[in-house]
């Protein structure tokens, strides 16, 4: 497949893994969406905390945004038994040319630390990888954001490189920013 293809207007990407579905964002996914995007605790190296339906419906829209403006793709996190949104993965920052993208994500907090973050990461690797046509995969996040850190080097990733108090933080204080990536020909040996 070409990546082209990815936004000819084709139906939008679904991913199955034994207990996860990642499909389309839906506006009725807002009060889901709102349980981890309101979360002070999910939040603490990410993007401000969210606090109405309207602004989880309004982040719900942005990921909507990102695949009809062909600058990428993101997928909402559902439990297959249960139906419920625990989460958003995505591939940002889409450069067709360069053959890269950023990883994103997010988990509902009651569901760390149950491989649900590694098994959607796995879904989104291999999608981005083989069905993009990525060469390279890479991920931002606070260095001091050890839950962050051990996902991405459990799946592969390797630390390039490190933005010196590059971020400033709900605790009042910069914090360095870890920069990791994942190659394609990495991809296939893990």
């Amino acid at each position: 497949m070409n990546s082209k293809d990815i936004f000819d207007g084709a139906e939008f990407p679904v991913l199955e893994t034994q207990r996860l579905r990642l499909r389309k964002p839906e506006i009725s996914d807002a009060s889901d969406v709102l349980v981890f995007r309101g979360d002070p605790v999910v939040q603490k190296y990410d993007d401000p905390v969210i606090h109405t339906v309207q602004e989880a419906e309004a982040f719900v829209n942005e990921l909507l945004d990102e695949f009809r403006t062909r600058s990428g793709i993101s997928w909402v996190m559902e439990l297959k038994d249960k139906r419920i949104v625990i989460g958003a993965f995505g591939l940002h920052h889409w450069n067709p040319y360069h053959r890269r993208a950023e990883a994103g994500y997010g988990i509902a907090h009651a569901y760390w630390g149950q491989g649900f973050a590694s098994e959607a990461l796995k879904a989104m690797l291999q999608y981005g990888f083989e069905r993009m046509n990525l060469n390279r995969i890479y991920a931002r996040t606070i260095a001091d954001n050890h839950a962050s850190v051990r996902l991405l080097e459990s799946n592969g990733f390797t630390r390039e490189g490190t933005q010196r108090k590059h971020s400033w933080e709900d605790d009042g204080t910069f914090h360095d920013s870890a920069i990791y990536g994942l190659l394609a020909n990495e991809f296939l040996q893990l």
